[in-house]
């Protein structure tokens, strides 16, 4: 398998002097790890600009008559009761373009200045353009842009200026490529931005120094810079096992691995890194995974043995999900998700004794790190419209 894409590899101990990097307390043991560019990029706490294209916008508006007299009964209620007052009749209201079609990248310039011309002449008989260009702007309190990639995720950007401004940059970018800044690459629990990858300028050679410090009281973790200098300090020690589990994921599925390389080779396009630590997929004996259906008629397993092994197959399992957007093919190129489901050894240790060869043949299969001992139950690749995505 390539090594052109890896994220993280296995500690080892450190005898650096935490003096020089400003460490006030003596630690009891220190692990240096070396992350790629990928793991920085993961790690890393500062802002990121990514492009997405303008769907339309969010109105709100200010509370008016009844309204104001509503909002006042539903502060006792629940946060259910109130929030369903925010609907589009009332408070809210969504505007999004339908009916569009996305056209992939044109290689000829010119022609994708005609289509933009053509665009432009149409809009104005767009009836969500219509519909913006005809909001009252003495009862708004607000426009928000509403943006989404090519994996159907929205992201709601705040714009500057008055309320006009704020309508005329709607109207003006309806349906193109807007420019947006992220907090950082992690937008939730286990949920990471990848479309910024592709301005890192990957070097697969590239390695990056991370200590570890055990110290009374717990775990610090930093990033040295080329100089060893101190680049940033993680404040979540929980983003190293994610790092772990995704490295463990790349080194068992060959698709996993193989997709996001056309991603860093510029073949294809990076959406979304998903970390989910509780897949609760339900498997039995008509949803078997392929690995454990071959190792069923191999080792002729009887009813009680195979029935216990199902049920170790529901404990114990994490997932890693990649979406990406090929660059190859014609027409409205849709995401693709490579979800790879991990699973725990120690979930099969009820089963240990039962059926040893199995237990071995699995261990052998996994990997080792410090997020645990894990091997790929399962392999699923597709559009996520598709069935069982």
């Amino acid at each position: 398998m390539s090594d052109y894409a890896w994220i993280i590899t296995a500690g080892t101990p450190s005898d650096i002097d935490p003096d020089a990097i400003g460490m006030r307390s003596k630690p009891k043991r220190t692990v240096e790890y070396h992350l790629s560019d990928i793991g920085r990029y993961l790690l890393f706490p500062g802002p990121i600009e990514v492009e997405s294209r303008l769907m339309g916008c969010e109105c709100r508006f200010k509370p008016t008559g009844w309204k104001r007299l509503n909002n006042l009964f539903a502060r006792g209620k629940s946060a259910d009761d109130a929030q369903s007052r925010m609907s589009p009749g009332g408070d809210i209201r969504l505007l999004l373009a339908r009916d569009f079609v996305t056209i992939p990248p044109l290689k000829d310039p010119h022609l994708a200045r005609h289509i933009d011309r053509l665009r432009g002449l149409l809009q104005p008989f767009d009836p969500v353009v219509q519909e913006i260009e005809s909001l009252p702007m003495g009862h708004l309190l607000d426009i928000r842009g509403v943006c989404e990639d090519e994996g159907g995720h929205r992201t709601n950007i705040q714009l500057a200026g008055d309320m006009e401004t704020k309508r005329r940059y709607i109207v003006d970018n309806l349906l193109k490529n807007v420019p947006i800044t992220l907090q950082r690459a992690l937008i939730a629990d286990g949920l990471y931005e990848m479309r910024g990858l592709a301005d890192t300028g990957y070097r697969c050679e590239h390695r990056h120094r991370l200590l570890k410090f055990h110290v009374k009281g717990g775990i610090s973790v930093c990033l040295l810079d080329p100089s060893g200098k101190v680049d940033f300090w993680i404040e979540d020690i929980h983003l190293l096992q994610h790092l772990q589990l995704l490295q463990q994921a790349l080194d068992t599925n060959p698709v996993l691995k193989s997709s996001l390389e056309e991603c860093l080779r510029g073949q294809a396009r990076a959406l979304r890194l998903m970390i989910n630590h509780d897949m609760d997929i339900d498997y039995s004996h008509h949803r078997l995974p392929g690995i454990y259906r071959k190792l069923f008629r191999v080792l002729k397993l009887d009813g009680m043995q195979q029935e216990g092994v199902i049920r170790s197959l529901n404990a114990h399992q994490k997932g890693v999900s990649f979406s990406f957007v090929p660059q190859k093919g014609f027409g409205d190129l849709k995401a693709i998700t490579s979800i790879s489901v991990l699973h725990d050894v120690r979930a099969l240790d009820p089963v240990r004794q039962k059926a040893p060869q199995l237990y071995a043949e699995i261990s052998s299969q996994a990997t080792l790190s410090e997020a645990g001992k894990y091997y790929l139950l399962e392999s699923i690749q597709g559009r996520p419209d598709e069935a069982g995505l």
